[in-house]
C-alpha cells in the first residue's frame, strides 16, 4: 500500500499557468483525508513552495532548492545542505556570455547576475523576487544552490566545463532544458526523500512519486512506484524506461494517478 506521494511541481503538480488546478487540489484533499502524506519536491526555493503549500491550505512536508532544503509541517528545517563556499565564489567571478543569466539562492534571497523577462513571468510568490546584483561581491557562506538559465546550446558547455572542475564536489542536473543547477555533491531529491520518510516512519516500499525532469531522476529511483508525466524530459524517460506514464502536467496527470491509486487500494 502506498502511503506517502510526493510531487515535483514545474511541469508536474503544476499547469502551463503554473498553478495548481481545481481537481488536482481535490486529489491531493482526497488523499490527506484517508490518513495519506503528500509531500512537494521542487527545485523552486522554500518561499514560493510554501506559498503552494498556503494554497493547498495543508500543512505538508516541503523539499526545496532539489533536496538543499527540507522542511516540516511546522515550517522548521530539518535537513539543509549548502554549495561550498568557495565553488559558488570561483562560480561567481567567472564571466559567463551575458545571455546565460546566473542565479544564487540564500535561505532569504534570491539573487541574479541580471533579470530576465522570462523568469519573472514564473514566479509563484509575487513578494519573493529576484535581486540583480554582483554575484561576486556577496558573501557564499549560506548559498544554497546556483543555476544558469539560458538556451541549451549555451548551458551544455558550462556543464561540461564545471563537471571537468568540481567533479564529484558537485551535483549538475538541468531541471529544465534551459535551466542548470548546482548543488554540493549530495543534494538530490532522492537523498530529501529519504530524510522525510525516515522522520514520518514510512518506508520506500510506501512511496509514490511524480516528476518530469532530470532534476526528479534520484527521487524516481528510490521510491517503490515512480511516475513520470507525458511531458518529462527524454532524458528522464530514458534514465527510467519502466517508470509508468501518467497524462501531462496540463492534463493533470497528478491527480489522474493519485485517484486511480486510490480507487485500487480502497478496492483491495
Amino acid at each position: 500500500m502506498y502511503k506517502i506521494a510526493i510531487s515535483d511541481l514545474d511541469g508536474t503538480l503544476l499547469g502551463a499557468d503554473h498553478q495548481i488546478s481545481a481537481s488536482t487540489k481535490d486529489s491531493i484533499q482526497r488523499w490527506v483525508d484517508k490518513g495519506y502524506k503528500f509531500v512537494i519536491a521542487t527545485g523552486r526555493h522554500y518561499i514560493e513552495a510554501n506559498s503552494v503549500q498556503e494554497h493547498l491550505d495543508i500543512p505538508i512536508y516541503l523539499i526545496t532548492s532539489n533536496g538543499a532544503r527540507v522542511h516540516n509541517r511546522e515550517g522548521q528545517i530539518i535537513h539543509q545542505q549548502d554549495l561550498d563556499s568557495d565553488i559558488a565564489q570561483e562560480i561567481s567571478d567567472t564571466k559567463f556570455d551575458y545571455a546565460v543569466q546566473v542565479n544564487l539562492y540564500t535561505d532569504q534571497t534570491w539573487y541574479t547576475s541580471h533579470r530576465i523577462k522570462e523568469l519573472d513571468d514564473i514566479g509563484l510568490n509575487g513578494a519573493f523576487d529576484c535581486v540583480a546584483t554582483e554575484l561576486s561581491a556577496l558573501d557564499k557562506s549560506n548559498t544554497i544552490k546556483m543555476f544558469f538559465w539560458a538556451e541549451q546550446e549555451l548551458l551544455q558547455p558550462i556543464y561540461e566545463e564545471l563537471n571537468a572542475r568540481y567533479g564529484d564536489r558537485i551535483n549538475l542536473t538541468f531541471s529544465l532544458e534551459n535551466c542548470l543547477e548546482v548543488m554540493q555533491a549530495n543534494t538530490n531529491k532522492g537523498e530529501a526523500v529519504k530524510v522525510v520518510l525516515k522522520d514520518k516512519g514510512l518506508q520506500l516500499t510506501e512511496a509514490v512519486a511524480f516528476g518530469d525532469g532530470m532534476n526528479d531522476v534520484e527521487m524516481l529511483s528510490v521510491v517503490a512506484k515512480p511516475v513520470l508525466m507525458e511531458n518529462s524530459q527524454q532524458a528522464l524517460r530514458q534514465a527510467l524506461p519502466d517508470a509508468e506514464l501518467t497524462l501531462s502536467s496540463t492534463e493533470h496527470g497528478v491527480a489522474v494517478m493519485m485517484n486511480k491509486i486510490l480507487l485500487a487500494q480502497e478496492n483491495s
